[in-house]
Order: C-alpha cells, then sequence, then structure tokens
C-alpha cells in the first residue's frame, strides 16, 4: 500500500505509548486505519522497510488483529518469543470454533490480549493472559473478576487524567495508555519533575571534565533540566545579553564550575524517597527528536536543527511547571523563531511542530496539506517518527 496515495487518509497507523505502573514505557500499542485493507500488508513494510523494530529496543509491540485467521505478515527480523503482542476481538478468545487460528500465532511466538470484556461465564483460552479495556466506559462490576483471574499485565486504554490513572491501578490495571500525561496530578511541582538519576549522571560528568557533547546528550533527555539551565545561563545575575540557541553554547557560557554547583543545588532539592518517572518525559522527548528529524529532512541547517530541538522539548513545559508558556519562555531569551513556534505556531518550526502535535494519537486530524505546509511527505513523516519514538524509548527506560 503507497503511504504517498493522497486519496487515502492520512495517518494510516498511529504509534501510541504504553506504560506502566511507574510511567516508564512497556510497549508501543499501534492502531492502523479502518480505511487500510491489507493489515498484514502495512505491517510488513513499517517492520520491514521503515524498521519499527528499531522504536522498540527492548519493548513489546501491540497490534491490533480484526480476523486472526487472515493474519500473516511477513517479518525480516526474528522478535523474541512474546514480543509482538496480538489484540484480538474478545469473541475470538472464547470461541471454540475459533481456537485454531490462535494457536497457531501462539505457537509462532505472538503473544494473545483479549480486547474487550469477557461474557459472564465464559472461559477464555489458556495462552490468553491479559485483556485490554477502554477506561472511559467506567468500573464495571464484573471487572475484578478477570483482572484478577488472568495473569496479566492488563491494559487500560484511553485513560484521561492522574486520577483516572490512580483509580484504574487500584482496580488492578499495570499498564496504561492515553492522555493521562498531558492532564498531571496539579500537586505535582516543577522540581519533581527533573530525574536525580540524570542529575546524578551529570555531575558524575562535570567532575570528570567530560566534554560538552556528553554533556548535552544527557541534558537532551530531560525538558525540566533544560528549561532550568537556559532560564539560570538567561539570567540578569550571570550578565548575558546573547540568544541561548544550544545547549553547548548554554554550558560554555555557565562555565564547569557553576554548573556543578547549580547541579548539587538542584539535587538537594529533591524530595526524599522513590519516585516514578515523569510520564512527560519520553513524550517531550519523542517531540524533541521528531522536530529535529523533520529539520533535517527539510535541509536545515545545524543551528536550525538545534533550534528544532529545543522547541519541541519546550512545547510542553506549560504543562510540565503548570504554568502559561509565555511566563515560562520570557525570561529565556529564545530566539524569535523558536518563540513564534511555541506561542503561535508560526513560521518554519510552528509548521514543524503543528505536524508533531497532529501527529499525537490523532486527537487534531493530521493530513496531507499539513505535510505540505511543512515542506514533508508521507514517507518522509512515517521515518521521522519511528526515529522518534527510538530515542523516546531509550529515554523512557532510561530514566
Amino acid at each position: 500500500m503507497a503511504l504517498q496515495d493522497k486519496s487515502l487518509p492520512f495517518p494510516l497507523v498511529f504509534l501510541q505509548p504504553v506504560a506502566d505502573v511507574h510511567h516508564v514505557w512497556t510497549a508501543l500499542s499501534l492502531h492502523i486505519s479502518p480505511a487500510v485493507e491489507d493489515g498484514s500488508a502495512l505491517l510488513a513494510r513499517l517492520f520491514n522497510e521503515f524498521e519499527l523494530h528499531d522504536a522498540l529496543g527492548g519493548l513489546n509491540c501491540i497490534i491490533p488483529v480484526s480476523d486472526p485467521a487472515s493474519f500473516a505478515p511477513e517479518f525480516r527480523e526474528q522478535f523474541p518469543q512474546g514480543q509482538l503482542a496480538l489484540r484480538v476481538p474478545v469473541e475470538h478468545c472464547v470461541d471454540p470454533a475459533r481456537i485454531d487460528a490462535l494457536d497457531w500465532l501462539y505457537s509462532r511466538g505472538f503473544s494473545i490480549l483479549a480486547d474487550g470484556l469477557p461474557a459472564q461465564g465464559a472461559s477464555v483460552f489458556p495462552f490468553v493472559e491479559s485483556i485490554v479495556l477502554d477506561a472511559s466506559i467506567g468500573k464495571l462490576p464484573e471487572t475484578a473478576q478477570w483482572l484478577h483471574g488472568l495473569r496479566g499485565p492488563h491494559l487500560a486504554e484511553n485513560v484521561a487524567d492522574a486520577v483516572q490513572f490512580d483509580a484504574c491501578r487500584v482496580q488492578g490495571f499495570r499498564w496504561f495508555s492515553g492522555d493521562y500525561a498531558l492532564h498531571p496530578d496539579s500537586r505535582l511541582s516543577q522540581k519533581n519533575s527533573i530525574s536525580r538519576a540524570r542529575l546524578l549522571k551529570l555531575l558524575e560528568l562535570v567532575a570528570r571534565d567530560a566534554d560538552a557533547n556528553e554533556l548535552e546528550s544527557l541534558l537532551k533527555q530531560d525538558p525540566a533540566l533544560s528549561y532550568q539551565l537556559f532560564k539560570l545561563v538567561s539570567s540578569a545575575a550571570f550578565g548575558f545579553s546573547a540568544h541561548i540557541t544550544n545547549f553547548t553554547q548554554a554550558i560554555n557560557l555557565l562555565g564547569r564550575r557553576q554548573l556543578q554547583r547549580w547541579l548539587q543545588l538542584l539535587l538537594y532539592a529533591r524530595f526524599p524517597g522513590d519516585e516514578s518517572a515523569n510520564p512527560l518525559l519520553p513524550r517531550a522527548a519523542a517531540r524533541a527528536a521528531m522536530m529535529e528529524a523533520m529539520a533535517q529532512c527539510i535541509d536545515c541547517t545545524q543551528e536550525e536543527l538545534d533550534r528544532a530541538f529545543i522547541t519541541g522539548m519546550f512545547s510542553l513545559l506549560d504543562i510540565l511547571l503548570g504554568m502559561p508558556l509565555n511566563d515560562i519562555i520570557e525570561p529565556l531569551k529564545l530566539p524569535v523563531d523558536i518563540v513564534n513556534a511555541l506561542v503561535r505556531r508560526s513560521g518554519r518550526l510552528g509548521k514543524l511542530l503543528d505536524v508533531v502535535e497532529r501527529s499525537e494519537d490523532g486527537r487534531i486530524p493530521l493530513r496531507h496539506s499539513d505535510l505540505d505546509a511543512a515542506g514533508l511527505d508521507a514517507e518522509v513523516y512515517c521515518r521521522c517518527l519511528i526515529q522518534a519514538f527510538n530515542w523516546a524509548t531509550r529515554v523512557s527506560t532510561e530514566a
């Protein structure tokens, strides 16, 4: 199926992260457009030509399969047992007349998830250990029977916010997807959004006088930490009037000694005790990497690539810090094109950011005309998306 066919709705497939109870990504869930007639062919192309397996790393991949009897993709790569999970309508998981197709797929290394709640008194096949439920339907009386009777982990989809996340966790769900990361608990503070592990790693790098590239690589993985660095360097106390356009410049202007002191103070500002990862971190990382990848494909300069990355990383700061975006970016002395992209979605960077936001699980329709406006095409978009998830997956699992 040609990804360039503009007569078809776009995109043909969404990638949605699935996280565990600690907000660490554990799987990528594929959502395929109903317009796709041959899902097996599309999947084979995504894995074989576009190298979707690179985005997975060690994560599971959840693949929707409406008819297991006709599911027959040919994957070039050999996948570990159970890494590819087939999400199958629940009626296929309880009907003895349909067991042969599922048993055949299970014997070839696929794990099986039942999509929906089995009827009361039904018996699912023994190799079906997990169910997928829509969190928006609320808590059903019979849900607990299946959540505790099957091994799991069970996936709650369309989790809307932090409150619903907690409710699903209490019910017994251990995998979660939805917009809850974009609607965090209002009690979370700015200091809770910075990874202690990354602070410690940065302190280690600074102590051994690591080069700027190593420091920059780690800083790029944490939007709140990046914001604090830019704000510090741009503050009147340091007397810098130049626009800060990249991480290396910020590190060099600040100096190693001041950077080390700042990191130490920030480390002690953390709350004691164990903490879950911030669910926004990999999302912001995916945006930043997607912006940088798309900018590279439209022949931007190295300086423009840096600004594209920063635009994506900072685009969720209002949610992360619980403040209006204008108030956050005003003291940073960012270049005008970054400000216009973040505030107005205007300019070259703004058009790229618009594509990124529209790509996130279909909450805003993404059209071929949006790609055209950004100077992209469907195949470039697909490759950039997979490259971005590759980066975000590493950020989440290393957080």
